[in-house]
Order: C-alpha cells, then structure tokens, then sequence
C-alpha cells in the first residue's frame, strides 16, 4: 500500500493552507500560557505539533510580506505565535491547497 500524506490531502480537500509548527517539549508551560493547542509529535518525542488551519485571506495576511529569501522555522512562528516561542521552534512545514510541501528546518 502506498504512503498517503494526510495533512496534504487535509489542506488540499479542505482549501486551507496548513501550517504545523514543532516545537521544543521544554517550553510547553509557555504554549500553554498562550492558550494554544498542540500534540506530542508522532515521530519526535521531545517536540510538541502545533497546527494552523489558515483559509486563503489569513494566509496572505500573515506572510505577504516576508521576502522567501529570509523566510524560515522561526519568522512563520513569530507571526502565528510570538518571538518568544519561535525561539524554540525547530521545524515549520506549509501544505497549500494545491498539493505543494514546504519545509522549514
């Protein structure tokens, strides 16, 4: 049976442009102060998955003005959450409804 990427077929049949930021599991208190929901990672027990389901106005809202060039892991996190977590950020990932995967690491 083939591998199937759920979160890409999620964004894609739902429209969205989804974002799931992993973050250190240290900082936890912190996320939870910030009243944000978040998982245990699947594949990395010392990060925890926090998800953003972004609909196509929000999406360009938050990242129409980022030059590609200085995009990474920590300047998607402090505009979904705030600079203090993006310190712990360690990996961003972006499904857009078009099917595409972008990784930041």
């Amino acid at each position: 049976m083939p591998y199937k990427d759920t979160k890409r077929e999620s964004s894609r049949t739902e429209g969205t442009y989804d974002v799931y930021i992993e973050i250190d599991i240290d900082c936890q208190e912190l996320v939870e102060a910030c009243d944000v929901e978040y998982t245990l990672c699947r594949d990395d027990n010392t990060q925890n998955e926090i998800a953003f389901h972004l609909d196509r106005e929000d999406y360009c809202d938050m990242f129409e003005t980022i030059q590609f060039v200085k995009l990474n892991e920590q300047v998607i996190a402090e505009r979904l959450l705030n600079p203090e977590l993006a310190e712990y950020v360690t990996k961003a990932t972006l499904y857009t409804p078009y099917g595409d995967k972008i990784t930041f690491e």
